[in-house]
């Protein structure tokens, strides 16, 4: 009765801001279906950077509606409001219905404040063809939270933006965790402190743009239950948001990246050329684990002429994912030496760098049950396998009013450093996608979908997708 409740009062809200805000913000729309035939599981890059809304397994039919208030960005107002609900139905070998976007939003110059939950990444990289952010990759489905942002760049010269900033900083609940050690089997609340800062250097109307900043994210909660003499909440959210090290370690499971990148704007096409380097406990500090990153290179078309029907490539994307050295192989608290970093498990909080069951940064570090039956299980960790060397390739591009995507990925996984692969396993995963404006509906869109899993990682999948989607503008 809690949830529905809530439920009601968002929509309501949203409802209401656009008869008495209409100046304010813009009242969009969006729905669409889709239908899928798989002859196992879900291929990984159906399913993968989704925020949870693809079932992981099997032939199933999925649907989405949602409403939403975007800010009008030529309203002279200080304030505007905003906020959003989108709601998945899915039915095949499991039926399920939930909410991804549930929040409502502040917005009082360049900040705003937001409170539910919606779909968001972090962290500098290509929004559309990546393997995802490692930190926070929309892999998994949003949880609730209440975040104060500056939702874009922030000149710190008025109207001049040769140096600009962002920044984020927000407190969320994940639910109930299993505990692997400690004094209880499970806590009821576990909760996500964040925050991010980014400075750009070189303004949108600059030939080149540099980016620098960090994200910095820490799953905690119940340190009272889980230790002999833990800290209560007030104390344990302080060593938290300053990374404060307790009883020999620090408080809750943290995780970050270290970005930089730098974008050229051609007449012709845009190059942005990224990287995000891993820290978790102190190796990056020491350069022990330089080598595991994000590495991306992206050439985006500047403009594309609707009316040219010819073939045309519009967006390239390349990465490198490296995450085998993790601080090396050597863990000696008493020396000092902190390697074996274990991305994504946490010897306190059995569930990891997760969220209901999906990773909430890079998917290519997933959940055991998305591997083969014959590859071994460790029921206290998240991921088996976190020591990974991958390439991958984004192609965006239209031919006849047609856009294509495709994304490929060639990864070789090597297990963890406490349970190695007995030989690397070579792992490939591709999907190829097409979608064209129909007249259903006032000019909608229908896409059409192959992906397949090709290795010894995951079983060999395929499937095919059919869908249709139409978004809009209700006022």
């Amino acid at each position: 009765m809690r949830k529905e409740l809530i439920i009601k009062i968002v929509i309501c809200f949203i409802l209401s801001i656009g008869t008495n805000y209409a100046q304010d913000s813009t009242l969009t729309y969006s729905t669409g279906i889709l239908v899928s035939a798989a002859n196992s599981k879900t291929p990984y890059w159906l399913q993968s950077n989704q925020y949870g809304v693809i079932p992981s397994s099997g032939s199933f039919i999925s649907g989405q509606v949602g409403i939403s208030r975007i800010y009008n960005p030529g309203n002279p107002r200080f304030f505007q409001i905003g906020g959003g609900i989108q709601l998945i139905g899915n039915t095949g070998k499991t039926n399920s219905f939930f909410f991804t976007d549930l929040y409502v939003s502040l917005k009082g110059g360049p900040v705003e404040l937001s409170i539910g939950q919606r779909q968001e990444v972090m962290g500098i990289t290509d929004s559309l063809l990546t393997t995802g952010s490692f930190a926070m990759s929309g892999n998994a489905r949003p949880y609730p939270r209440i975040k104060i942002s500056t939702p874009g760049f922030v000149n710190i010269f008025p109207l001049n933006d040769i140096i600009s900033f962002k920044f984020s900083y927000s407190d969320g609940l994940l639910g109930s965790s299993k505990i692997s050690y400690g004094n209880v089997k499970e806590v009821p609340n576990v909760y996500l402190h964040q925050k991010s800062l980014y400075l750009r250097l070189g303004g949108l109307r600059h030939k080149i743009s540099v980016y620098a900043g960090f994200n910095h994210q820490a799953m905690w909660g119940g340190e009272e239950k889980i230790f002999t003499g833990g800290l209560n909440t007030a104390e344990a959210y302080k060593y938290v948001i300053l990374g404060k090290p307790w009883a020999g370690s620090r408080v809750g499971n943290h995780f970050g990246t270290i970005d930089a990148a730098a974008e050229l704007r051609g007449r012709a096409w845009d190059i942005l050329l990224y990287r995000q380097s891993i820290y978790e406990d102190g190796s990056l500090a020491k350069l022990s684990n330089i080598a595991d990153g994000l590495n991306g290179l992206r050439f985006k078309r500047k403009n594309i002429d609707k009316q040219d029907l010819s073939f045309k490539i519009n967006t390239v994307l390349l990465e490198f994912i490296y995450t085998k050295e993790q601080g090396g192989g050597e863990f000696d608290f008493d020396k000092g030496i902190f390697g074996r970093d274990n991305y994504f498990n946490h010897y306190v909080y059995r569930q990891g760098w997760s969220y209901r069951g999906r990773a909430m940064g890079t998917p290519l570090i997933g959940s055991q049950n998305m591997y083969r039956d014959d590859i071994p299980r460790d029921s206290l960790n998240f991921t088996g396998n976190n020591r990974i060397v991958a390439l991958h390739v984004g192609l965006t591009g239209s031919w006849n009013k047609t856009d294509f995507l495709f994304k490929g990925t060639l990864s070789r996984n090597s297990g963890t450093y406490d349970f190695p692969f007995p030989a690397a396993l070579t792992q490939t995963s591709f999907q190829l996608k097409a979608e064209r404006p129909v007249s259903i509906w006032n000019k909608s869109l229908l896409s059409i979908s192959l992906a397949a899993d090709i290795g010894k990682l995951y079983t060999n999948n395929a499937a095919i997708t059919l869908g249709w989607r139409k978004v809009g503008f209700l006022r």
